[in-house]
Parts: structure tokens; sequence; C-alpha cells
């Protein structure tokens, strides 16, 4: 690489990738069943975790172990199309297909169905969620979408000659105009409110010029191409400044008279370990302030310990692939993680388990793996949640207050409804068709609710 840093690949006599080593040198191994393979089937990481894979004679992945032993299962119909995943904790997805090959239906374990249609030119017309909502498109003779429409509401698209997008018309009925140069590149915007921005490339097809309204800002490159600064109206906006390696070890402004930088720190495998940040006189080059963060890393390459300037460390502690397992500031503990066969959370302890002031939060998931409650060991904290058929979040409910939420038929939050025992209130979100906020006239009685320019 430029950079001095290498990667190497090694292969056996049969011309099978058996070791790939990174630039920062962690090192993955390759095996195989058998010298007739060409699949590998196993994956041995730097971290010292292996993963397996089976596969069927067509070269079709049917079975992978990850590093904790949990397994996920693949199926095909005679056409080599997936028809099934079965993950762990009785999760699993089911795909349908019509005769031309092409995705009709996806069903999860508890029965919840997406439904796709296309056309005679086999371009995608229709989606159907679980909860009935339809998104439906239209195309041109070229397969170029014309207009989406989604709860009654439609966007429209206009293209060129070439196949470019020149007009978005969205659901308020305003446009968003776009012209191009002869390279495919981006020239002029204008947008839903009218404003344009134009924008200018130089022969390599860099950004160099780019004006929005009375705001015109050039971009300027070194050598190799690497951005070393910007101005607007004439004025220096951001400075960046870079290492013999091609790596990035400053980056500035000026803010009310002074000089706000960054300062990047690396290891000789171009890992970042120390960052810096600085307030100074840009006339004196005096420090007014600093703070700095330094970043360890494991044996293995993770990234697993944090040093802010004056403050114990915080180090933390990772299984297999890189899950977190613990975290701790100097020598307290301040979390452990119990995962499940999905590795994701169930059980969060905060603190150690000598100390009286220890707690414990609990997680449960739905049977389609949507998050459905939190226990923790204040009972008055704890949460349970509702969803929809379409999997949108309707209900948070506690010991001492309740959330419903409810949506339009395109998906936006319309309302959330709170109560408690000393609380029953109805906040609504009005939106335009384009899904603009608009104010509620409730609050701001004397904003006219009417449908924004953009």
């Amino acid at each position: 690489y430029p950079d001095g840093l290498r990667s190497t690949r090694e292969y056996d006599e049969r011309g099978r990738l058996t070791a790939e080593t990174s630039r920062t040198g962690e090192t993955t191994r390759y095996s195989y069943d058998n010298p007739q393979s060409e699949l590998p089937s196993g994956i041995h990481d730097a971290t010292g975790s292996s993963k397996t894979m089976r596969w069927n004679r067509y070269g079709q992945m049917v079975a992978f172990t990850d590093c904790s032993g949990y397994e996920t299962k693949y199926e095909y119909d005679r056409f080599g199309q997936m028809t099934a995943v079965h993950r762990e904790e009785g999760q699993s997805i089911y795909r349908s297909y019509n005769r031309r090959g092409q995705l009709t239906a996806v069903r999860d374990s508890q029965g919840r169905e997406t439904r796709y249609d296309y056309n005679d030119a086999g371009d995608l017309i229709t989606v159907t969620g679980p909860d009935g909502n339809r998104t439906e498109t239209q195309y041109d003779g070229w397969g170029k979408a014309l207009s989406t429409t989604q709860g009654g509401l439609t966007r429209r698209m206009e293209y060129d000659a070439a196949g470019r997008v020149t007009q978005l018309t969205n659901e308020n009925g305003s446009h968003s105009a776009f012209t191009w140069d002869t390279l495919d590149r981006l020239t002029q915007q204008t947008g839903f409110d009218g404003r344009v921005q134009r924008y200018g490339y130089d022969l390599t097809g860099k950004l160099t010029q780019s004006e929005d309204e009375d705001l015109v800002t050039h971009w300027h490159y070194d050598a190799s191409d690497r951005l070393t600064h910007r101005t607007v109206n004439g004025l220096e906006a951001e400075r960046w400044q870079y290492d013999e390696h091609g790596w990035l070890t400053e980056l500035s402004h000026l803010s009310e008279e002074q000089r706000v930088a960054v300062y990047y720190g690396y290891d000789n495998k171009g890992r970042l370990i120390r960052e810096r940040q600085t307030v100074s006189d840009p006339q004196t080059n005096e420090l007014l302030w600093q703070h700095e963060t330094l970043q360890g890393y494991s044996e293995q390459g993770l990234a697993n310990r944090f040093k802010p300037d004056n403050l114990p460390p915080v180090e933390w502690l990772t299984y297999g692939s890189g899950y977190l397992a613990g975290m701790k500031l100097g020598d307290m503990p301040l979390l452990e993680y119990t995962r499940d066969r999905l590795h994701r959370e169930v059980l969060r302890r905060f603190g150690s388990d000598t100390l009286p002031e220890s707690y414990e939060l609990t997680t449960t998931y739905t049977p389609g793996g949507l998050l459905h409650g939190q226990h923790l060991t204040l009972p008055q904290l704890n949460r349970e949640y509702g969803y929809d058929e379409g999997g949108r979040l309707v209900r948070i409910s506690g010991p001492q207050q309740t959330r419903e939420y409810r949506y339009s038929d395109t998906g936006r939050l319309t309302s959330v409804h709170t109560t408690s025992t000393t609380l029953d209130i109805t906040l609504p979100y009005a939106t335009d068709p384009a899904g603009n906020r608009l104010p509620d006239p409730e609050f701001y009685p004397d904003s006219a609710s009417t449908v924004w320019a953009d």
C-alpha cells in the first residue's frame, strides 16, 4: 500500500486460500475438509475464534457454526434458490418464488408475510406488508421507476435520454430538478424550496467548487488528490494535514478568532492510538486548552482500552469475533453482559456483585426477534413493548406510565398518547403529504398549518 503497510495471502498447491494477513498484522486461516474441496470448511481468525461451514454438492452453504458453536442452517429448492434460513432461538425465515425465479413472499416463524408482485417485464410493482399496507411502483419501458405510491401518496420521477433523474416531484406536488454534464456529474440542483446549488469539477473529476445561494466554497487538494483545505467566500473554513504515510494527522478550523484542531496519532500498523483536541491563538500559536484520549488494542487486534485525560482507563472484554462481554473503569467493574444463542443481550449487570448498589437489567425478545421487555432490579423502571402486524412499535408500558404510538397508512408517526396516574395527554404529530412536520395548532395557534413548500 502507499503508506508502506502490507497485506498478504497464502495458498496451497491446489491454489486454495489458506491464510490471509491484514494490513494491521492479524492473520485469518482457512481449512478444507478434503483435498478435492474448493470451499473452506473452517475459518480461524486472529481472535482465536473458529467458524465452520458445510456445503452441498452444488457449492451452496447448508450450515454455518459460529465461534460459540451456534448453528445457522440453510435450505434450497431444486433451482438453487434459498427457501429457508433457520437460526438459533427458533427463528426462521421462509422464501417463496414464482416460476421465473422471482421472490414472491418472505415469511417469518410467526407467520408474518411480506408479498412481492411483478409486471411482465420483471419489475417489482407491489410490496404488501404483513399489515396489508402496499407500496406500488410504476415503470417506463426502460425499467426506470416513474412513480412510487404508499398510503395514497405518490412520488414521481422524470429522466433524460441518458437515464439520469432530471426532476423529482414529491407528495406535495413540489419539484426538485437536477442538471448533469456529459460525464454524468451533477452540476446543478434546484430544491423543493427553490434553492439552487451548483457544482464544478476539475479535469480529473474532483469537486473544486460548490455554490449555495450566496455561499461559494472552493475545495483544494494536494498532488495525491487528498483534500488539504476548504474556503467559503474566500475565507478559510477547514484545513487537513497528513503524514508521510498519507494518514490524516490534523483537522482544524477557525472559530471565534481561535483555531480549533484535532490531532491524530497512529501505531506502526496504522491504528488510531491517540486523539488530541486543542484550542489555540492563530496569531501566536499559544495553547489555550487541550484534551487528549488514548486507545489500546488487544493482541488479537481488537480495540479494548480507552484512556481520557485525568481519568482511569475504560477497558472492555470481548469474546468470539468481538461481542462485548464486560467493561470496567480502572479496577472497578462497570458492566457485564450475558448473551443468548444469537448473541443478543439478555442480562446486563451494573457494578460488582459484591457492591450493595449492583443492579441487573433483564431483556427479553418476541419470537420474531423484537424487543419485548426490560426488567430492572428497580421494578418501577420496568418496560414492556408492543408492536403491530407491520412490526412498528405501538406501545411502551411500565408501572408508572404507558405510551401508545399511532401511525398513518404511510407509516408516519401521527400521535403519542401518554397515560399515568396523574397524566392523560395525546400529542399529535402532523405532517404534510411529503412528511414535513407541521406546527401543532394547540401549541402554536398563530401558525398556519399549511403544506410547506418543500
